[in-house]
């Protein structure tokens, strides 16, 4: 059955295109299609999505979009409820950092961030990036990741829409998914805008799968019932021409199931966790004079999770975990263009992270608190046809705790080069390099949590080596736009933590005992072909071969073994036609088996999986000022059964149905 697929896939992608491009096409006005790419222009990979194509692909998370990205392995534990991490280039999701409008979001517990509760309803583009940020001006946390996902919302744009606008959408689907939501966007005065953005989602998310026992058998997923909402609000005062301060506060409350692995027949599952995020920060971004530039930002985050399992053996009859992660932050940094062709920057970062425990168990908790500085030196030097960029970032960090003892005071240099050539004037061919080496601190969880901390634990340390080339070329013969990256890349990780057993296999600890060995290629195309008859054609494709690699031990079975949960192949690819006001995607994904953490025998195998989605919209209305939408979603719709966590089912046949009204006005208030 996979062999049929991948031949069909082959058929949409290729042939079909191709068929349509090239009949006669007459010269109609050209509708634009701006897609996710690999920006020819930087030293260092970095790949875009809009939020256009993320819904062209039955995105609704942040999760779901970045599946199609080339290099990123999104573990999904399966249903709406289940945690969704990203993991790039198996560097492992504490490499993976998260900004938010600038700002990091804070993850120092566990070091994970859950991807798959930050909807795409206020973002209007996704960038992730290998090196760090391509923004001289930026702060110095992020310069510190190994992998950096940016997220910016409509009020993160250089220039806000200077118009009010309300955008009201509904959304159905299976598994009792509800989930509306509006924006509403007002121009208070010249120099100020205003906008709110709020969203409701609920889904018992009980869907059928296929039995491990007996395919021929369905049954229900139990436990895995989400209730959240979030409330966003952005406020842009522009006090003069490239001066401009920008305020957000966020709140996201979710309620839900925590879903199980389906082990022996065993279907049921009764863990909850409640998660509430909030957070206040602004950011000043002033141009002092031709040549200077100011980025001050600051944040005040506090985080509440509640996870609790009430069939847990042991003598309480329950195992209950309740955190609070607060943390306060402030950042300032500085460029300044020594020349038209070179740039310099510094920026300075600190902030503090405590975490309580207040849950029946936490009598002797801990308690640590960590305050971090973050000192970086930046440069770029940038021609039309060559550039060079660098980084070097001192990190401190000192920890302090009210029980116990405390973990170890970090001092660590990280840097990082990259630079990009392109050879020849009138062919848009570049080639580039980038080395970065970076680290991650132990997690609070890593170092203090009950029975498995360790605080002697050193930092991971990262080091990437990365060689690639970028081509595009425009209109020629059918095709409009074409665009093709490659990129060949090394990492290795040492002093990773992993955990092991102590006295039994009860009692674990995590240890500095690590190594890995990540080899591995990225390919990305895209094509645009011209349009013929009104109608627009698009594909895109994206590969990834990965040989990642458990070097810690020789003696080991698992010695040059592959890490858990990554497949050696896996990619993605989308057919997008566009006719007047109807379009119709095709998105599939791909991946080649897997095997999940022990010892690569049968019993821990994952079979290869491939993932089929179609979605239908029609503008009822596209003219100015008002526009209604209707969208139609189908997923899986070859009724896979597949799994990306073992024992963790991933939905069958599924849909989703959406309406969408906008109304914008430049003139006068809605």
């Amino acid at each position: 059955m996979l062999k049929k697929l991948r031949l069909y896939h082959i058929f949409l992608f290729v042939f079909i295109p191709v068929f349509c491009a090239a009949q006669k096409h007459d010269t109609l006005a050209v509708v634009q299609v701006v897609s996710k790419k690999s920006s020819p222009i930087i030293s260092a990979p970095a790949q875009l999505i809009n939020t256009t194509d993320a819904y062209k692909t039955n995105s609704i998370s942040v999760a779901d979009a970045v599946k199609h990205l080339a290099g990123v392995n999104v573990k999904d534990y399966g249903g709406i409820g289940g945690l969704k991490t990203i993991d790039v280039r198996s560097l492992g999701a504490t490499h993976t950092g998260l900004l938010y409008d600038g700002i990091a979001v804070a993850s120092a517990q566990a070091g994970l961030i859950d991807f798959g509760k930050f909807s795409l309803d206020n973002i209007y583009q996704i960038e992730l990036h290998n090196s760090g940020p391509s923004d001289i001006l930026s702060t110095a946390r992020a310069y510190s990741y190994s992998s950096l996902l940016i997220l910016k919302t409509k009020f993160a744009a250089e220039k806000p829409a200077d118009e009010s606008m309300v955008n009201v959408k509904l959304q159905k689907g299976s598994f009792g998914y509800t989930a509306p939501s509006f924006y509403l966007q007002k121009k208070i005065s010249t120099t100020c805008l205003a906008g709110i953005n709020a969203m409701y989602q609920t889904v018992d998310g009980n869907y059928v799968f296929k039995t491990y026992e007996n395919t021929n058998i369905r049954q229900q997923r139990t436990n895995s019932d989400v209730k959240a909402y979030r409330i966003e609000t952005d406020i842009a005062w522009l006090l003069k021409k490239d001066n401009k301060i920008n305020f957000k506060s966020y709140l996201y409350d979710s309620k839900r199931g925590l879903p199980g692995a389906i082990i022996l027949y065993n279907t049921s599952s009764n863990q909850r966790l409640n998660d509430r995020e909030f957070f206040l920060q602004a950011t000043w971004k002033n141009k002092l004079s031709s040549s200077s530039d100011l980025l001050v930002s600051s944040k005040y985050q506090k985080d509440k999770t509640y996870y609790i399992d009430p069939g847990y053996p042991n003598s309480f009859g329950k195992l209950e975990n309740e955190f609070h992660l607060q943390e306060l932050y402030l950042s300032a940094a500085f460029s300044y263009k020594l020349t038209d062709i070179f740039k310099v920057g510094i920026s300075s970062d600190i902030f503090n992270n405590k975490l309580r425990r207040t849950d029946v168990f936490a009598n002797n908790f801990p308690e640590p608190s960590r305050i971090s500085l973050l000192n970086n030196t930046a440069f770029q030097f940038k021609k039309k046809y060559f550039e060079i960029a660098g980084n070097v970032l001192f990190t401190t960090i000192n920890e302090k705790v009210k029980f116990g003892s405390q973990g170890r005071k970090i001092n660590a240099f990280s840097e990082s080069i990259a630079f990009s050539i392109q050879p020849f004037k009138k062919a848009l061919l570049r080639g580039r390099f980038f080395y970065k080496h970076a680290f991650r601190a132990p997690t609070f969880n890593e170092l203090y949590y009950t029975n498995f901390g360790n605080t002697n634990l050193r930092p991971e340390f990262a080091d990437q080596y990365n060689v690639g080339f970028t081509f595009e070329k425009k209109q020629f013969h059918f095709v409009e736009k074409l665009s093709v990256t490659t990129d060949a890349y090394y990492n290795f990780i040492k002093d990773k933590i992993l955990a092991v057993p102590r006295q039994n296999l009860f009692q674990w600890s995590a240890q500095n005992i690590g190594r890995t060995s990540i080899k591995g290629i990225d390919v990305a195309l895209h094509v645009v072909f011209k349009q013929w008859k009104k109608l627009v054609v698009r594909t895109e494709i994206a590969y990834t071969f990965q040989e990642a690699q458990d070097i810690t031990e020789r003696t080991s079975p698992l010695f040059k073994s592959q890490l858990p949960y990554t497949p050696k192949h896996s990619g993605s690819g989308t057919l997008g036609l566009q006719y007047k006001n109807a379009s119709l995607n095709y998105n599939m994904l791909f991946s080649s088996k897997r095997y999940r953490p022990g010892d690569p025998v049968f019993d821990n195998l994952l079979q290869p999986w491939s993932n089929t989605d179609l979605s239908f919209a029609y503008n009822l209305r596209e003219k100015y000022p008002a526009n209604y939408k209707i969208i139609f979603e189908v997923n899986n719709v070859f009724n896979e059964q597949y799994e990306i966590i073992k024992y963790y089912p991933m939905p069958l046949n599924n849909y989703r149905f959406t309406l969408q009204f906008s109304l914008k006005n430049k003139n006068k208030s809605i």
